[in-house]
């Protein structure tokens, strides 16, 4: 019984993987306003009923497809996440993967970050850091402690920061490395989050 309840959730994530990797495949090679659901299912090999079992339109593939990506990079930078007493001692705030998930998909984020992009996806991106910057930045706080800038609006800050370096990174063929990237936003960032977060007197 406990098999049968399994084999179905394989099938739908197999069928979303090969019309995502599909999608991305399609997006590289003709830009992404150009692509029909047509085009992603010939590319899938999977008939277009089936694709409007999982996914209404292009749209929606596209944006479910970049929520699966980013929670599954969100869960693992949350194993090791980044506390006040990390940022204080120097510690590494940017996440690595986050550069090396751009640089393995960085023919799709070139045209996305590009006029021949989206300016929906760009603005859900950002919505999306922003909800997972502020939920991040919450849990560092130390408890009854106010910052001197309102979360959301630091959130927002942080995010649009760091969709600005990777277009920027993108737009110049990747100059540096992701680690080199990523500790470059440290330099930046980290003494800048605790200056705002009202805790950058404490830093050892």
């Amino acid at each position: 019984m406990v098999e049968s309840t399994r084999k179905p959730d394989r099938r739908i994530q197999r069928t979303r993987q090969l019309l995502r990797d599909a999608l991305l495949a399609l997006i590289a090679d003709k830009g992404y306003h150009n692509i029909t659901v047509q085009d992603v299912t010939d590319r899938a090999n999977i008939a277009r009923t089936t694709f409007y079992l999982h996914y209404k339109d292009i749209d929606d593939l596209l944006f479910s497809s970049m929520a699966d990506m980013y929670e599954d990079l969100f869960t693992r930078w949350l194993e090791n996440p980044p506390t006040i007493q990390n940022l204080q001692n120097g510690q590494p705030y940017s996440s690595i993967d986050d550069f090396e998930h751009v640089a393995q998909y960085a023919q799709f984020y070139r045209i996305m970050m590009s006029e021949n992009g989206s300016m929906k996806f760009l603005v859900r991106v950002q919505q999306y850091l922003t909800q997972a910057m502020e939920s991040t930045l919450q849990r560092c706080l130390p408890p009854g402690h106010e910052p001197t800038m309102p979360l959301p609006l630091l959130a927002a800050i942080l995010a649009g920061i760091e969709i600005g370096v990777m277009m920027w990174w993108i737009q110049n063929d990747m100059p540096y490395t992701p680690e080199v990237m990523a500790r470059m936003c440290d330099r930046f960032s980290g003494s800048g989050v605790l200056a705002v977060l009202g805790l950058e007197t404490e830093k050892k």
